[in-house]
């Protein structure tokens, strides 16, 4: 229940809510009849209904400190479950959940899960004990100033110019986005996805044949639309890997399509091992394109090692890769693949975790904490598009509690604006080098998958920034299959 910011109080109807046009909070409350839970990461409240004369679902009760605080009757009373505590089970039906829990872990491990195969070099245990990252919110003036120099400086060395604003199309998609129906935010999503097939068609990885694992693959959209750009789809495979379950698959809408050969592996990707995959790929001999659309910090470095560490004993091999990058500052040294090329250029583990936390300056917008410190009011649905990523720096995060009788979120003590005045780093300064920053971080993924395999590797940006500010992509062919 750690993610989860209860308002038990309704807010007073006599409230004004205020003209629209002026600027102020709006109150949000909880519909009629349903749950009274403000879901902080959707920004609005739970809508389960509620039995009669109850505030809350069944889910989002609050966890009573003692039974008899409360009053509450034993068979009522709801604990978090040992498999995955962030939902909640009834005490006297615990044995029966554990049994069908969706959380509970298999007894045996198929061949493709092999535990912590892609999560790199692990840290001394000594080191990972007691040691505070470094981030925005804790560095020094001084340290900031200087890494910021030394920032500057990589990018200017091997990254400046060296990127191009390649933004392409797909004529599989010239329909869909035509659809006069589709708002901006549906389209942004279609824009990308169409210039992602256009930069595989480019690249020559849309051959008949491949077979096409969309890695973080989500409700599988992306793979969708690839089943429909290769000329003859029947001669491929497409493997969508998520950890998560989703509602709303596009891949359902292909069960029916016999031709289409399509898998769904529920699977970590630092556990996937893709030469376990029989008989999808080590009976075969066909190439193997990895894809992801915004692909998320971490989960990135991990992709990359996956398909470059794990296909070594199957008879397929490694035909290309094209991954939309996101969320750097979700990014972790153990895993991350551009290890060498940061050190030699001077950088150290703790630098890295101030790197990650000065990308956030590229997407947070104009930085301001979505609620002020001290102020008790709900705000409504984030009605921003998704494909903006727009994405807080990890280091103003709101601490999440578990249900209280109010909304009420302290921030943490974040840079004024007087330091950044101080400093000289203005909010179009913050931008710039937050953008640099992630290109940098980028760059050494490049440089990996340069010494790695003997293919062609480059940094794109696939969109405007108008329609995504996380508009870069990193391609990889065969020399060969470059278009």
């Amino acid at each position: 229940m750690s993610e989860r910011i209860a308002d038990s109080s309704k807010p007073d109807d006599s409230v004004p809510l205020g003209d629209p046009k002026q600027a102020g909070p709006v109150i949000q409350r909880p519909e009629p009849g349903r749950c009274g839970f403000y879901v902080q990461r959707k920004k609005r409240y739970c809508r389960m209904v509620v039995k009669p004369g109850a505030q809350y679902c069944g889910e989002h009760t609050p966890l009573p400190a003692t039974e008899h605080q409360l009053g509450m009757n034993i068979s009522e009373l709801r604990v978090p479950c040992p498999y995955d505590p962030k939902h909640t089970c009834f005490a006297t039906r615990m044995e029966k959940h554990l049994k069908i829990c969706n959380s509970k872990p298999p007894l045996t491990l198929p061949e493709y899960i092999v535990p912590g195969v892609n999560s790199g070099t692990a840290r001394p245990l000594d080191l990972k004990l007691n040691q505070e990252k470094l981030t925005i919110g804790n560095v020094s003036d001084e340290k900031l100033i200087n890494i910021i120099g030394q920032l500057m400086s990589t990018y200017k060395k091997f990254v400046e110019g060296n990127i191009v604003m390649e933004p392409l199309g797909h004529s599989a998609m010239e329909e869909e986005l035509s659809n006069p129906e589709y708002g901006p935010s549906v389209l942004k999503h279609l824009v990308q996805n169409s210039s992602l097939l256009g930069q595989l068609d480019k690249s020559g990885l849309l051959e008949n044949g491949n077979t096409f694992i969309e890695f973080g693959s989500g409700r599988g959209q992306l793979t969708y639309w690839l089943t429909r750009a290769v000329s003859d789809p029947s001669t491929c495979q497409f493997i969508l890997v998520d950890k998560a379950s989703h509602r709303h698959k596009f891949d359902n809408k292909l069960r029916d399509c016999e031709d289409i050969e399509l898998i769904r592996l529920r699977a970590d990707i630092q556990d996937l091992f893709l030469a376990g995959l029989s008989p999808y790929l080590t009976m075969q001999r066909e190439n193997v394109v990895g894809v992801s659309k915004h692909l998320c910090g971490v989960a990135t470095d991990l992709t990359i090692r996956c398909l470059t560490q794990t296909l070594e004993s199957s008879c397929s091999e490694l035909g290309g890769l094209l991954i939309a990058l996101c969320c750097h500052h979700r990014c972790d040294w153990s895993p991350y693949v551009g290890k060498e090329f940061l050190t030699e250029q001077g950088f150290t583990e703790e630098d890295f975790s101030l790197l990650t936390s000065i990308t956030s300056w590229c997407t947070c917008g104009s930085g301001k904490p979505r609620l002020l410190q001290g102020e008790q009011v709900v705000l409504q649905d984030d009605h921003r598009s998704p494909s903006l990523e727009t994405i807080p720096s990890p280091d103003l995060a709101p601490e999440l509690e578990e249900p209280s009788s109010t909304l009420e979120i302290n921030l943490p003590c974040i840079p004024s604006k007087d330091r950044y005045a101080r400093l000289q780093l203005d909010q179009a300064t913050r931008e710039e080098i937050g953008r640099q920053c992630k290109r940098v971080l980028d760059y050494g993924r490049l440089k990996y998958l340069e010494d790695v395999t003997d293919m062609k590797v480059k940094l794109k940006y696939y969109v405007s920034p108008q329609i995504s500010l996380e508009n870069a992509m990193l391609v990889c062919t065969r020399p060969c299959s470059s278009g």
